[in-house]
């Protein structure tokens, strides 16, 4: 059986509350406010959820439970604009965002942890998608656009800049190496990626004809929708999960989009 109990991840007394009260053996810390634009506009409150709550999970791991295994969730955000591609371990960092200087907190406090003899594994993602993935993001809204366009839902459909280049995998992969993480023998960094980037322009041209569609007729790109702090590229590379894990992602991208477009379909219907 699975019991949940509920807590403002955000009130440090709560969620320390929460932990104790619980003293679980294995912690797998998801929660986040993952959308840049949000991290912006209120870098209070998302630093809450995102740095201070990993604050006090390393606090409760040192204190009162050293023996616990924890997972911590940094995000492809830390390298900014990359000096190298494709990104491993070891690029250099340097985020653009107020979300990736606070996932690069993420990552140095799991560092800390590891280097004071605590199980901190962090993982860094690059983009991971699912049917339940928000319209904020961009292969959702074009994969749900086309979707609505094709069944008569929705005209047109506005992007910012179709050049940007992504790596885009499956989240339910990505799932399984976070539970993989905390079975190894030692706490791990690790960058889990689909070893692939594409463009916004190939993304669109797969989610349409998948539907049916042809983009020209349907998609523009806006300037006013370009953000001037998401990198050109983003490109990971995986190999060291493989190494560590045996984990290696499987729905590449050309599986991806049109899993997602049917889904998007079949909800419709």
């Amino acid at each position: 059986g699975c019991e949940l109990s509920a807590c403002d991840i955000a009130d440090p007394d709560a969620f320390r509350r929460l932990l104790r009260s619980r003293m679980p053996e294995h912690v797998f810390h998801l929660a986040a406010v993952s959308s840049p634009a949000v991290c912006a506009r209120d870098p209070v409150h998302s630093r809450s959820v995102n740095v201070v709550s990993i604050e006090v999970l390393a606090d409760w791991l040192r204190r009162d439970s050293p023996d616990a295994r924890v997972l911590t969730v940094s995000s492809c955000a830390i390298f900014g604009n990359p000096a190298e591609s494709p990104q491993t371990e070891d690029t250099p960092t340097g985020p653009l965002s107020e979300y990736g200087r606070q996932k690069l907190v993420v990552r140095e406090l799991a560092k800390t942890v590891r280097d004071s003899g605590h199980f901190m594994a962090c993982a860094i993602p690059f983009n991971h998608e699912s049917t339940r993935r928000s319209e904020e993001f961009v292969m959702a809204k074009v994969c749900r656009s086309a979707a609505r366009i094709a069944r008569g839902q929705q005209e047109r459909l506005e992007l910012g800049d179709l050049s940007a280049r992504r790596d885009w995998g499956y989240a339910p992969e990505f799932a399984t190496a976070f539970a993989w993480m905390l079975d190894i023998d030692r706490p791990a960094e690790l960058l889990l990626a689909s070893g692939e980037a594409h463009s916004v322009a190939d993304l669109v041209q797969a989610a349409f004809s998948h539907a049916g569609l042809d983009p020209k007729n349907h998609v523009t790109s806006d300037p006013g929708l370009l953000r001037p702090d998401d990198p050109s590229e983003l490109l990971g590379d995986p190999s060291r999960a493989w190494e560590e894990l045996g984990w290696e992602p499987k729905t590449r991208f050309a599986a991806l989009v049109p899993l997602l477009v049917d889904a998007a379909l079949a909800e419709l219907e």
